[in-house]
């Protein structure tokens, strides 16, 4: 769980106040000016992004079969579809998300005794390609202590016995320190996205007198309708989702043809093309 040095960091004390002794830690801390100035960071490319999730990407394709199922091709849409995001921890797919995954799942492969398996070694090695990718963009003292992680968790595997303690604080740390280095405020150079139609297809029902017309549509510019044509003339179908769906009495229809855009008050205003398809 992030953040959880500070229950350590109060045990230690507190058994120390018990013992009557003196203890002094050296679990790092995280002032609140270090955390407002970093959290409103200059921006971030988009191209950073892009050879950031890249990094993500070839982490996860060598994590272990559990990881890659939790982190998958649906994970990294929702990350593309708003970068900025990618770098806090929202609802949307993060890049931080991905590391405490891998970590939960590490520590879940050990063997009773920490002993070392081929799925432990996998999210591991995942783990460090991550930690690689960012570590430079966070402070030096940062980097420094989270630099203890991999070479404690380096002689134990060597050693085959791993505390798993060191690997989830490994995650935790990453997780807490690229929240304070690393949350740009903006995606600067996002391409922008083309509205258009990317599927559409149409159909003959049993009784072959009415034609269902299927689409989906990918939006940068508003848009509430579909028009769709056929011999019989012009019908409207309402987007749901990016998709719109509308069965037409149309028996001797042989293409259909639509457009999508935004309808108001009898006046339709397309923002894609027009896209035309076979009945089938």
């Amino acid at each position: 769980m992030s953040f959880n040095w500070i229950s350590k960091a109060t045990t230690i004390l507190l058994s120390s106040v018990l013992l009557g002794g003196v203890v002094t830690t050296t679990i790092p801390t995280l002032t609140i000016t270090a955390q407002a100035e970093n959290l409103e960071e200059a921006p971030i490319s988009y191209q950073t992004f892009k050879a950031d999730e890249k990094a993500a990407k070839k982490a996860v394709k060598q994590a272990s079969p559990a990881v890659k199922r939790q982190i998958n091709g649906a994970f990294f849409k929702r990350m593309e579809k708003k970068p900025v995001n990618a770098y806090g921890a929202t609802m949307s797919a993060y890049f931080t998300q991905i590391m405490q995954s891998l970590a939960s799942h590490a520590v879940s492969e050990l063997g009773r005794k920490g002993q070392v398996t081929s799925a432990f070694k996998k999210d591991y090695r995942a783990m460090l390609v991550l930690y690689n990718q960012f570590r430079g963009r966070l402070e030096p003292m940062y980097q420094d202590v989270l630099s203890e992680y991999p070479d404690t968790a380096d002689q134990q595997i060597s050693k085959n016995k791993v505390d798993s303690e060191v690997i989830s604080d490994f995650g935790d740390y990453f997780e807490q320190y690229f929240n304070a280095d690393i949350r740009p405020h903006k995606v600067t150079g996002v391409p922008r996205v083309k509205s258009k139609i990317t599927k559409l297809a149409a159909k003959k029902t049993a009784s072959k007198k009415y034609v269902k017309v299927k689409g989906t549509v990918k939006l940068s510019k508003k848009a509430n309708y579909a028009k769709i044509k056929t011999y019989k003339g012009t019908r409207y179908a309402k987007l749901k989702a990016h998709k719109f769906s509308k069965k037409i009495y149309a028996p001797k229809a042989k293409r259909v043809s639509a457009t999508v855009g935004h309808y108001v008050h009898g006046h339709f205003s397309r923002v894609t093309a027009t896209k035309s398809v076979h009945v089938k």
